[in-house]
């Protein structure tokens, strides 16, 4: 089915979010749904948009290589209108993100057929975003180390056949 990667672990991380933490209403690929500030964004709060942004890579023996991956989470929750909102909207936030991470730091992700695809995430980073509208974006950084031997040759056991004819 899936061969890349990085289709086999965003996918891995939208099931593994959306089992472990239902409060997140959207799991999805960061195409900056978020960032288009001539219209209101058309989805569902809070949402995780998932990018994976940098990988570092390095060469193994039969053109496999190893990677250092580090994923992307940007949590977002919609703005605050009200003014004695703000702290229970804050408080709610850091308590997704907590759960967030708890649900992440350790885990390694799998395929469907539940062979793993990376080494245990560790998170990284986290930083709030600057941002000029009232969305409010909380980037949570993890990390993964993989090994892509998808460009390797394949080898197979077998004998040439012969056909000798002794006419």
């Amino acid at each position: 089915m899936y061969q890349s990667y990085y289709s086999l672990l965003l996918l891995a991380l939208k099931t593994r979010i959306q089992q472990a933490v239902p409060e997140i209403l959207l799991v999805e690929q960061d195409w900056r749904q978020i960032d288009n500030t001539d219209s209101t964004p058309a989805i569902s709060w809070p949402c995780i948009l998932i990018d994976f942004t940098p990988s570092y890579f390095g060469d193994e023996s039969e053109m496999g290589q190893w990677g250092d991956v580090t994923i992307q989470l940007r949590l977002a929750f919609p703005p605050v209108t009200a003014p004695d909102t703000v702290s229970d909207k804050a408080i709610a936030g850091y308590e997704i993100e907590a759960k967030l991470y708890k649900a992440l730091q350790g885990w390694q992700p799998t395929d469907q057929a539940a062979n793993a695809i990376g080494q245990p995430l560790s998170r990284l980073q986290v930083i709030t975003e600057d941002r000029k509208d009232a969305i409010r974006v909380r980037t949570v950084y993890f990390t993964t180390t993989i090994e892509d031997t998808s460009a390797s040759p394949v080898y197979t056991n077998g004998s040439p056949s012969v056909d000798l004819d002794y006419e």
